[in-house]
């Protein structure tokens, strides 16, 4: 358990600093949500508190990024950590439309593909694993004056998770959310 809140508590931090410049520039503040995916009695997706996450739990992590400025913010670029011990969930971004990376820096569409060279020496291009995701990252939006704009995805607690602990803490009011930064490249 002390392990994942480590990990989580990293991704927070990590998070923070990216942010710092940005928000404080632009005055655009970011307001974090996770919680897990419960299935309700008609089957439809249902919402409970992520404080405690085990394997196979489906969290859902939400930022939603108001400019408190009256003037617009040009090219709002939304980025979210994915935390070890956490796989994401393919189809759940929104927008859809999502970048993702395995280092944090190099971002490209989703599925990510790698070459693999097979026992016969050819080289094949083969999707990567949504469990070595490490971030998403969404195309550069404008945000005008006083508006808002959010992204979410979900995530599945692997087993890896598991082994450190049955029961992990997740942080309900500062998820693994990372900063929006103006401009840069994918």
């Amino acid at each position: 358990m002390d392990t994942y809140r480590g990990l989580v508590a990293t991704a927070i931090l990590t998070c923070a600093a990216l942010a710092v410049p940005v928000f404080a520039k632009a005055e655009v503040v970011a307001s974090l949500t996770a919680r897990k995916v419960i299935a309700a009695p008609d089957g439809k997706p249902a919402f409970q508190s992520a404080e405690k996450a085990s394997p196979g739990d489906v969290i859902e992590y939400q930022a939603v990024y108001t400019n408190q400025n009256k003037g617009a913010i040009k090219n709002l670029v939304p980025t979210m950590p994915i935390p070890a011990g956490m796989e994401y969930v393919p189809g759940s971004a929104k927008p859809a439309q999502v970048l993702a990376s395995l280092d944090g820096k190099k971002f490209e569409p989703v599925p990510l593909k790698r070459m693999v060279t097979l026992p016969n020496g050819k080289q094949e291009s083969r999707d990567v694993p949504y469990s070595e995701y490490r971030a998403l990252r969404w195309n550069g939006t404008d945000l005008a004056g006083n508006g808002s704009f959010s992204v979410s995805a979900r995530t599945r607690m692997s087993d890896v998770a598991s082994s450190r602990s049955n029961d992990a803490q997740v942080s309900s009011a500062r998820p693994p959310v990372g900063a929006a930064r103006k401009g840069g490249k994918s």
